[in-house]
């Protein structure tokens, strides 16, 4: 059975090659990196792992760092670029990772949670017993009796 790779994997290979332009600006300028970097790595190191061994995994643990990130206990670029909202300091590198994973995952994510299908098909349900409903309540119970009869005779 051969994995084949998708589109899926487009953010972490834009994490991984943001990951070699800042470890290789460390080797040739004098920018050392900090343990947001190196627990980015790590992360991104494991993610990488979990996409061929464990995609449900991956997904867990890759939304997990990109979350981190955007909320800057974590990096992967040399640069730090943050962006504030009152105390709160955000990552717009991670949040556009974030974004195009969401775009690019949405079905293994509707897989893993199938709340947003199920609550589409109840409503598809209670719409159908509503239209039943409707259209069998002028009946009385005699006739309702004799539609289920022949339903089941045939």
């Amino acid at each position: 059975m051969r994995k084949t790779i998708g589109k899926d994997i487009i953010p972490l290979l834009i994490s991984i090659i943001l990951l070699i332009i800042s470890i290789g600006i460390t080797f040739f300028t004098d920018y050392t990196l900090n343990y947001k970097h190196y627990v980015g790595i790590g992360l991104i190191g494991i993610s990488t792992l979990l996409y061929f061994k464990n995609k449900k995994l991956f997904v867990y643990i890759f939304g997990l760092t990109l979350v981190l990130g955007i909320l800057n206990l974590i990096d992967i670029y040399y640069s730090n670029i943050i962006f504030g909202i009152g105390p709160i300091k955000f990552n717009p590198i991670f949040l556009t990772l974030l974004i195009i994973f969401l775009a690019l995952n949405k079905e293994l994510l509707n897989k893993l949670f199938p709340e947003k299908e199920l609550a589409e098909k109840n409503a598809e349900n209670i719409k159908l017993i509503k239209h039943y409903e409707q259209k069998f309540e002028s009946k009385t119970e005699t006739e309702l009796k004799n539609i289920a009869d022949e339903k089941v005779d045939t």
